[in-house]
C-alpha cells in the first residue's frame, strides 16, 4: 500500500522552520573564540534532523545543502577545524538558501538551484580549508581507557551496532568514545569484529542513559543501542543471531530475564550475565514480579560450566535445573525439591533496577531540563489557525446572544424571575471564561518577533561599520496572533532606524566619551489592557532643529512655539528623512509614514521620547487582541456608538464659559488651561434629532497620537466589551468608523475610528480661522 507522503508537507515544513530559527539564534549566541560545545551540538543535531527529514520527503536540494552543512559542523564540533567568523557568516547564509528552498516548495514555487550549488561550494571550501587545526582537550575527569570489564557499582554497559560500512566505523567509534570522555569515564569493553557486530562501552555511574542514547543515534542504528547496568549484558556472543538472547554458546547462566529481543517480553529487567561473573540478588528480585514475598537465595560464588545436551541428565537446552534455582530463586518457587547452589560467599546487596533509558533530547535544542512526569507533562498539538478563527468566531456570537438574553430579561421582574436571573448571571460568567480561554489559544510570545532581531543588528551593524549589542527584555509577553503577525515590519523598521540614525559610529562615540559598542533594546510589557513594545537606543538622540529645517523645506507646518513631542512626530510624515545621502537603508523618506499608518490600522499608537546626547525611545502601545475591545457607548440622536476606552482621557459637560469661538464659530473649549478642539458627532454623520447646544450634552475628551479633542455627544451609555465586526468586508470603508458590533438588544453599534476624529476636529481649526 503507497502513502501519500504529500499529506506530512505541512509539518515538514513546520518543524525546519523551527529548526531552522534555532539554528539562526544558537550561532548569534555562539563564542567564537570559545564555542560552547552544547550549543554546536544542538546546531548539529538541527542541521542532521533537516536532512534526514528532507531526504525522506524528497527535497534533495535541501538534503544536498544541509548534508554539506552537516559535514562542517561535525568537524567543527570535534575539533578538527578551528570555528573562524567567516563560518559563522557561511552558517547564517545557508540558513537563508534554506529557508529561500523551504518558501518555494511551499508555495509550489521554483527553487534557485544555481543558488543551492554556490552554497554548497562554499561550505565544501570552508569544510576543506587548510586552516589550522584543534584538538578540543578532554577536562581533566575525562578518561577513555580499554579494559577487560572492571566495573563499578552503578557502571552502565552499552552496546551498539554501528549504522555505516566498515570503513568510516573506526573512525566514527573513535570520535564517539572522544566526545563521551569529555563527560564521563569510558571504557571500550568489546570490539567488533565485523560490520554487522555490535560494540561494548563500559560508562561512568554519572552517565546520563537519555543523553548517551541522543549521542548514539548519530551513528548507530537505533534498534541496536542497548544500555544496561554493567555486566548485564554479557559478551557479543550473547546477542547473536538467531538465538534471541536465551542461549550462550560461552555457557553463561542465564538471568530471570532475557535480553531485550525475547520478543519484548523483559524488556525492563537485566539482560544475560557474563560467563563467569557472579548474580546479583537483584537478579532473581521478585521472581519476574509474581512471587513479591518470596525470599530471595543467596548466590552461588561460581558456577560450572553447563554440560552439552546429550550427557546432562536433567538439563533443558543447555540450562542446568540447579543453575536454574540458583538464579532464580529455587526454581521460580515451581521446585521446591531441588536444592539452592551451596553458599561460599556473602551475598551481593541487593541494587535498584534502572530506570528504563528515556526519548533522546528533541534536536534544535541546546539543553532541555529533566523530563517531567506524564502526569504533569505538557504535550501541544498544531491546529489549523482557520479553525481556531472558526471557534472564536462562534463565541463571538456565543457572547452576543448571552447579551440579548440578559437585555431582554433586565424588563423582567427580578423577584419573580430570580432563578432566571440567577442562571444569567452564570451563563455570563460561564461564556466570559469561554471567551477568555479561546481567545489565550491565539496568544503568542512577542518572542517570536524578538528573535529575528539579533540577526538583523548583526547584518546591518557590519554593513554600517558599527558595533551594537541588542538587549531584550519581556520575550514572554503574549499578544494575538494575527497582531504578531503584523507587527513584525513597522518593529523591524524602528530597530533599522535606531541602527541607522540613532547610535553613533565607533569613533564618534568615544569622542563623546561614551563606549564604542551602542546598545539596542526591545522590551515589552502589559499595561492597563495593552501591550506596549519599547525600541530604544544609546545614540545622539533627535535633532529638533535639523527636524524643523526639513519640515519647513518640505512645506510642512512647522514653526518654533511647537512642544518637543509635536516636533519629533513631524518625522511620521510621508516623505520626511533627515538623512543626508540615499542609501540602500535609509534616505528616502519612505517607512516611518509606514510604520504609522500600520501601527494606526491595529488600534494603536506610537510615542516618541528622545534627549540629545542621550538617546531615544519609542513606545508602541497595542491592544491584546483584534477581536475583542473594550468600549464605552455613546449616544448621538437614536443612535450608540462605540469609543475605545483606550482613547478616553475624562468625560464633562461644559459650562458657557468653557466653550471660545473661532471667526465666529464655536470650535474650542477651555479644559484646565488648555484650548481643545470640538467635533461634534452629529455633524459627522448628520444625525437627526440630537442635542446641537455646547452646553447641552456631554464632552468626551480623546486623545490619539498626541493630540487631543473633544467629541461632542448627547449622553453616555455605558461601558461594555465588545465583538468587533469587519465593516469593509461587509460593506465598504466609512470615514470616522473603524467597526461595528451588536448590542445586547440587536441593533447595530458602529465603533469610532478616534485618530480618524481627532485629526477632523485639527482639521477643522485652520478652515475656520
Amino acid at each position: 500500500m503507497s502513502i501519500d507522503m504529500s499529506q506530512f508537507y505541512q509539518v515538514f515544513f513546520e518543524e525546519a522552520q523551527e529548526h531552522l530559527n534555532s539554528m539562526e539564534s544558537l550561532l548569534l549566541e555562539l563564542d567564537i573564540s570559545d564555542p560552547d560545545a552544547e550549543q554546536l551540538n544542538a546546531i548539529f543535531r538541527a542541521a542532521h534532523s533537516i536532512k534526514g527529514s528532507a531526504g525522506t520527503f524528497g527535497f534533495t536540494d535541501l538534503a544536498e545543502v544541509t548534508h554539506v552543512l552537516e559535514n562542517l559542523l561535525d568537524r567543527i564540533r570535534k575539533g578538527e577545524l578551528a570555528l573562524r567568523p567567516e563560518m559563522i557568516d557561511a552558517f547564517l547564509d545557508a540558513g537563508d538558501v534554506l529557508k529561500d528552498l523551504l518558501a518555494a516548495h511551499r508555495g509550489d514555487g521554483v527553487a534557485d538551484h544555481s543558488q543551492v550549488e554556490a552554497m554548497c561550494k562554499r561550505l565544501s571550501e570552508l569544510t576543506v580549508s587548510t586552516a589550522t587545526t584543534v584538538q578540543a582537550p578532554a577536562p581533566a575527569s575525562a578518561v577513555v581507557t580499554e579494559v577487560a570489564g572492571q566495573t563499578s557499582p552503578g557502571d552502565l554497559d552499552v552496546s551498539f551496532v554501528l549504522d555505516m560500512d566498515a570503513a568510516e566505523a573506526a573512525n566514527a567509534v573513535e570520535n564517539l568514545v572522544a566526545e563521551l570522555g569529555q563527560r564521563w569515564t569510558v571504557e571500550v569493553v568489546e570490539r567488533a569484529s565485523a560490520a554487522d557486530d555490535p560494540w561494548r562501552l563500559r560508562l561512568a555511574a554519572e552517565a546520563d542513559p537519555e543523553i548517551v542514547r541522543g549521542m548514539l543515534e548519530f551513528v548507530a542504528r537505533s534498534d541496536s543501542i542497548r544500555i544496561g547496568p554493567a555486566g548485564s549484558m554479557g559478551s557479543i556472543a550473547d546477542g547473536s543471531d538467531g538465538a534471541y538472547g536465551f542461549f550462550d554458546d560461552d555457557a553463561a547462566v542465564v538471568t530471570k530475564a532475557a535480553t531485550d529481543d525475547s520478543w519484548g517480553l523483559f524488556g525492563d529487567e537485566p539482560e544475560l550475565a557474563p560467563a563467569g561473573t557472579q548474580a546479583t540478588a537483584a537478579a532473581a528480585d521478585d521472581s519476574y514480579g509474581l512471587f513479591t514475598d518470596f525470599p530471595a537465595p543467596a548466590v552461588a560464588a561460581a558456577v560450572s560450566p553447563a554440560p552439552s545436551l546429550d550427557t546432562a541428565p536433567g538439563s533443558a537446552g543447555g540450562i542446568t535445573l540447579a543453575a536454574a534455582a540458583g538464579s532464580e530463586g529455587e526454581g521460580f518457587g515451581f521446585f521446591v525439591d531441588v536444592p539452592a547452589a551451596p553458599v561460599n560467599a556473602t551475598p551481593v546487596a541487593a541494587t535498584p533496577k534502572p530506570e528504563a533509558p528515556t526519548p533522546p533530547d528533541k534536536p534544535g535544542t541546546a539543553k532541555r531540563p529533566a523530563p517531567k512526569p506524564a502526569a504533569g507533562g505538557e504535550t501541544s498539538i498544531r491546529v489549523d489557525v482557520d479553525k481556531v478563527d472558526q471557534l472564536i468566531n462562534l463565541i463571538g456570537e456565543l457572547v452576543i446572544t448571552q447579551a440579548m438574553l440578559a437585555q431582554s430579561a433586565s424588563t423582567l421582574d427580578p423577584v419573580e424571575f430570580e432563578r432566571l436571573h440567577n442562571g444569567l448571571a452564570q451563563l455570563e460568567r460561564n461564556t466570559r471564561d469561554m471567551q477568555e480561554s479561546v481567545m489565550s489559544i491565539r496568544m503568542m510570545p512577542i518572542s517570536v518577533v524578538f528573535s529575528r532581531f539579533p540577526r538583523v543588528v548583526r547584518d546591518l551593524a557590519q554593513k554600517l561599520g558599527k558595533q551594537i549589542e541588542l538587549k531584550t527584555t519581556g520575550e514572554g509577553t503574549e499578544l494575538d496572533k494575527s497582531l504578531i503577525e503584523r507587527i513584525s515590519d513597522p518593529l523591524t523598521h524602528l530597530v533599522r532606524n535606531s541602527l541607522d540614525h540613532g547610535v553613533e559610529m565607533p569613533a564618534d562615540r568615544v569622542a563623546k566619551g561614551k563606549s564604542p559598542v551602542g546598545t539596542i533594546t526591545l522590551k515589552a510589557y502589559h499595561q492597563s489592557g495593552n501591550i506596549v513594545i519599547e525600541v530604544g537606543d544609546d545614540g545622539a538622540g533627535l535633532n529638533r532643529e535639523k527636524i524643523l529645517a526639513k519640515a519647513r523645506e518640505k512645506g510642512l507646518p512647522a514653526h518654533d512655539q511647537m512642544t518637543d513631542n509635536e516636533v519629533w512626530l513631524l518625522i511620521f510624515e510621508p516623505g520626511f528623512s533627515t538623512a543626508d545621502q540615499v542609501t540602500e537603508v535609509s534616505g528616502r523618506g519612505v517607512g516611518m509614514d509606514v510604520v504609522k499608518r500600520n501601527i494606526t490600522a491595529m488600534g494603536g499608537r506610537v510615542e516618541i521620547e528622545s534627549m540629545t546626547g542621550i538617546g531615544t525611545r519609542m513606545t508602541v502601545r497595542l491592544p491584546l487582541t483584534l477581536a475583542i475591545l473594550d468600549g464605552m457607548s455613546v449616544a448621538a440622536g437614536k443612535e450608540t456608538y462605540i469609543i475605545p476606552l483606550g482613547y478616553v482621557i475624562e468625560s464633562l459637560q461644559a459650562d458657557r464659559s468653557m466653550i471660545k469661538s473661532v471667526s465666529g464659530v464655536e470650535r474650542l473649549i477651555q479644559v484646565r488651561g488648555e484650548y481643545l478642539p470640538v467635533v461634534a458627532l452629529y455633524e459627522i454623520f448628520r444625525i437627526p434629532g440630537t442635542v446641537t447646544q455646547l452646553d447641552k450634552g456631554i464632552m468626551v475628551v480623546l486623545e490619539a497620537d498626541g493630540v487631543k479633542a473633544a467629541l461632542f455627544i448627547d449622553a453616555l451609555v455605558g461601558q461594555h466589551q465588545v465583538v468587533i465586526k469587519s465593516l469593509e468586508s461587509n460593506y465598504r470603508k466609512v470615514p470616522g468608523v473603524s467597526g461595528a458590533t451588536i448590542m445586547g438588544d440587536g441593533h447595530v453599534a458602529l465603533i469610532l475610528d478616534v485618530g480618524a476624529l481627532v485629526h477632523m476636529a485639527k482639521s477643522a481649526l485652520p478652515a475656520a480661522a
